[in-house]
């Protein structure tokens, strides 16, 4: 009978730890990665935003020294909101049901430009289109930086993946698994033992959530996205901006349950150890 209980308590481990990392894994799929809502909230932050108008500002006084133009003389032309106005448009143009690589992004406004160009120069106005036309490529090619086959190609194949598109049934399943096998461990354990299976329940949710979340850390703690082999430039702040926003949501998520397991862990051991002082104390 104890043999049965030893093999039958570890079979039940090994299923739970796996029905909740493949809960996890399915709803980081689900919730985040193809989450198109979840990006247009998290990425277009304000350091974001600062360090592509950075980016922006370096190529925008390019084109006005071309012109004979001083440095900084398109500035404020593009401000913080149409930074985010158009990273959503790029973002929706990735979550749609035909995206191909590359995307069909449309070209940021010249208008901002032209006013500009009016109050502060004396061009003609075929000299302010074509300048405002340049600025205007310009900004296009930095706020569309990402759109490559490098990057576009294996994102939309994950996201045509069949593992992708069941990402909302696994999940569902994952969690009707994660409580079959709890309850399996409750009836393996019910009775006397029930304190001993209180902990096995817990220990087993613990376990099965560091399984995915150590990996994530280990990113975070050895800073793999930082050491990508790229030179400053709007590509490289727009792939950090995309990884770091998954990378933080997922690891807050996790540290989450994390802690709550861990804690619902502490409390069933100490429940534990408590009985058996009182048993010993009985006896």
């Amino acid at each position: 009978m104890k043999l049965f209980k030893f093999l039958g308590t570890a079979i039940v481990l090994a299923i739970l730890c796996a029905a909740i990392v493949l809960t996890l894994t399915a709803g980081a799929l689900r919730f985040l990665i193809l989450n198109p809502a979840y990006f247009k909230t998290f990425l277009p932050t304000k350091s974001y935003c600062a360090e592509m108008r950075e980016q922006l500002s370096d190529d925008l006084d390019h084109v006005a020294l071309l012109y004979g133009l001083k440095e900084g003389t398109f500035s404020t032309v593009v401000t913080e909101e149409s930074i985010k106005n158009y990273t959503n448009l790029l973002i929706d143009a990735l979550y749609a049901p035909d995206a191909k690589a590359p995307l069909n992004l449309p070209a940021y406004p010249a208008d901002g430009f032209k006013s500009c160009l009016r109050a502060d120069t004396s061009f003609p106005p075929e000299g302010i289109d074509d300048c405002a036309e340049d600025c205007a490529q310009a900004v296009t090619e930095d706020l569309s930086a990402i759109n490559t086959k490098l990057v576009i190609e294996p994102f939309l194949k994950l996201k045509n993946h069949t593992f992708s598109r069941a990402s909302l049934v696994l999940f569902v399943a994952g969690i009707l698994l994660t409580i079959v096998m709890l309850i399996f461990l409750t009836m393996l354990y019910y009775g006397k033992a029930k304190r001993t299976g209180a902990v096995l329940r817990n220990g087993g949710c613990f376990m099965g959530v560091t399984l995915v979340f150590v990996p994530v850390m280990q990113f975070l703690l050895f800073g793999y996205v930082e050491r990508l082999n790229i030179t400053a430039s709007a590509f490289r702040t727009m792939l950090t901006g995309y990884l770091h926003t998954l990378l933080y949501g997922w690891f807050l998520v996790l540290l989450a349950l994390e802690l709550l397991t861990f804690l619902l862990l502490l409390i069933a051991i100490a429940r534990a150890a408590h009985s058996r002082k009182k048993s010993k104390r009985a006896r």
